[in-house]
């Protein structure tokens, strides 16, 4: 305790060259809290962004690219998939889109996307109905006129007007509201809500084609999702002339998983990146623990005259050493916890914190870092001889 007290009391004897000294340990440990804790709310972000779009889909694409062949093969592989992955999936449907002028009388919205489904679409995407129904197997049989509309395209075009039974126009085309999804990804401009979903018989009419290359799957939990692909793969091995048509099968959680390695990567690299202020800082601990010595030489030998050993020496050192950056790290833990909740609210509108391990870590280390770079200094000092020493000015 005594080596404790008198550690500190050197620390506050000399405050502005202590603060400078732990300013390395400051910056570096608050470098490390930060940029972690940033990485984590941008994964935190970014999956928040993928569960929206609705996550465990299998995305499907079949081309012809032989002219002479018409055959629409999906419609047939929409029932094999309804009939006989039923155990495993949510529903299927066609997933293409286009962009396009939605007008209402004297409103417009020239950003809204323009997708073709079928009655399953809003569950394969992760859509909830709000108002009014949704799309229905008979809308798709009738190619009937109609459409269900994300919450930015009603407050955009209709107001406080309640939109369903409305028409609206559709790149030229009148198609009636029957229904409004909820907000889900912030109701605003070319967002998620900013959407409009249409049945999938009206590509004809509005695309100018009956052609269906897109297709997604919903599946009901990840652990299936092998289990669907290998059964899709093995139809489209089946029934799809590879001389004349093309296929891919595709997971969609592989965006997300290599997403979240991507951040895990820099998360590694820029604590990596900060951890060498650390080190940085070790090195100016070490720096003045070395002018402390010559400083303090006279003192050193007035205590190994009167018998003190090595060991006692050493231990002041480092106990010396080690206070400056422990000090340093609780600091740094301060800056840390305060630039992360200050950066989560204005990059992500999100409180983000470091976890507790990792600023016992960041402690623990600065610690380490004292006792290691405080090493030399208390070793040399604990080797001068009395004699020496007290002729030191």
């Amino acid at each position: 305790m005594d080596s404790v007290k008198m550690a500190f009391e050197a620390v506050m004897d000399k405050k502005i060259r202590s603060f400078l000294t732990m300013l390395g340990i400051i910056i570096g440990v608050g470098a490390v809290l930060i940029l972690v804790s940033v990485v984590q709310g941008y994964n935190a972000d970014l999956t928040a962004y993928y569960e929206k779009q609705g996550v465990n889909k299998v995305n499907v694409s079949l081309v012809n690219f032989d002219r002479t062949n018409t055959t629409d093969q999906s419609g047939e592989f929409m029932d094999w998939v309804n009939e006989n992955l039923s155990d495993y999936i949510t529903g299927v449907t066609p997933s293409y889109s286009t962009t396009g002028t939605l007008k209402y009388g004297a409103n417009t919205s020239d950003t809204t996307q323009i997708y073709f489904g079928n009655e399953q679409w809003s569950a394969c995407n992760n859509y909830t109905l709000d108002q009014g129904r949704d799309l229905l197997e008979l809308d798709m049989d009738r190619r009937s006129q109609v459409c269900v509309i994300g919450s930015y395209v009603a407050d955009t075009l209709f107001g406080f007007q309640d939109p369903v039974g409305e028409t609206l126009m559709v790149n030229g085309t009148p198609l009636t509201v029957v229904g409004i999804f909820y907000q889900k990804d912030g109701g605003t401009e070319e967002s998620m809500d900013d959407a409009i979903v249409v049945p999938y018989t009206l590509n004809r009419q509005m695309l100018s084609t009956d052609t269906i290359t897109d297709l997604t799957i919903k599946v009901t939990a990840s652990t299936n999702m092998t289990a669907v692909i290998n059964s899709v793969e093995d139809w489209m091995a089946e029934h799809v002339d590879t001389n004349t048509s093309e296929y891919t099968v595709e997971n969609g959680n592989d965006a997300m998983e290599a997403a979240e390695d991507e951040t895990a990567s820099l998360q590694v690299v820029l604590g990596g990146v900060a951890a060498i202020a650390l080190l940085v800082g070790g090195i100016g601990i070490m720096n003045i623990m070395l002018v402390t010595v010559t400083e303090r030489t006279r003192e050193i030998g007035i205590k190994k005259a009167i018998g003190a050993q090595r060991s006692v020496i050493i231990s002041q050192f480092l106990v010396e050493s080690t206070v400056l950056s422990g000090c340093g790290g609780v600091i740094g833990i301060l800056v840390g916890y305060g630039g992360s909740l200050v950066l989560g609210k204005i990059i992500y509108d999100m409180i983000l914190y470091p976890a507790f391990w990792m600023a016992a870590a960041a402690f623990l280390f600065s610690l380490a870092i004292g006792v290691g770079f405080g090493m030399y200094p208390a070793v040399k000092a604990s080797g001068l001889q009395p004699v020496d020493a007290l002729r030191a000015d």
